[in-house]
């Protein structure tokens, strides 16, 4: 497959990866004959990507990131925001961390690193775990091992072309809007304040 499509590399083979294709495959609604194999529903998902991809082929070739990293990032864009605005918000603020070599800090990253679904209850060892997905761990510096779900074409777009700003943190309401901060004592008050008017996620 790595011989196929352009944006399939080598990065795809760490052994620390769990699912070597998870990331790559687009999501979207596909018209598919029930006599298809696994390898022909792979490969249309697969060619789907490319196509999608391949708007912003310039770009990513002139990116300080790997598409494996760019899609990785997407990844996690997707789980973070909600809205266009929001997944390009969110994407500044991970460039602004990785940029100034902080940790991503990104909960939805530990939670596929321990394997556990988002609605489960995360642990101090889960959070502390040592594991190369895990960007909450101070094992990870930067980005993770890989892509943690499918992407959509809002969060690779919004990978690819984040929003500029200094904020470098982000945090939901119950409504999911999302709020953004430059400073640790911005975003503790403004986790206050949601909890104090009952827009806390509990």
């Amino acid at each position: 497959l790595i011989n196929q499509y352009w944006f399939l590399t080598e990065d795809i083979l760490n052994s620390d990866i769990y699912y070597p294709l998870e990331g790559y495959l687009f999501p979207d609604t596909y018209i598919i004959k029930k006599s298809a194999t696994i390898e022909e529903i792979i490969g249309k998902m697969l060619s789907t990507m490319g196509d999608k991809l391949s708007i912003y082929k310039e770009e990513i070739n002139v990116s300080d990131y790997t598409i494996h990293e760019l899609l990785t990032l997407a990844s996690i864009i997707e789980l973070e925001g909600v809205s266009v605005e929001d997944r390009a918000g969110v994407a500044g603020v991970f460039y602004n961390r990785l940029r100034d070599h902080w940790t991503l800090g990104s909960d939805v990253t530990t939670y596929y690193s321990v394997k556990k679904n988002i609605t489960d209850k995360l642990y101090q060892k889960d959070i502390d775990s040592c594991n190369p997905y895990n960007t909450r761990s101070s094992c990870v510096d930067g980005l993770p091992i890989g892509p943690i779900d499918s992407p959509s074409l809002a969060s690779i777009t919004a990978a690819i072309e984040p929003s500029q700003h200094n904020y470098y943190y982000f945090v939901a309401d119950i409504h999911n809007k999302t709020y953004f901060n430059s400073t640790e004592s911005g975003h503790i008050a403004e986790v206050n304040r949601l909890k104090n008017e009952g827009l806390w996620p509990e």
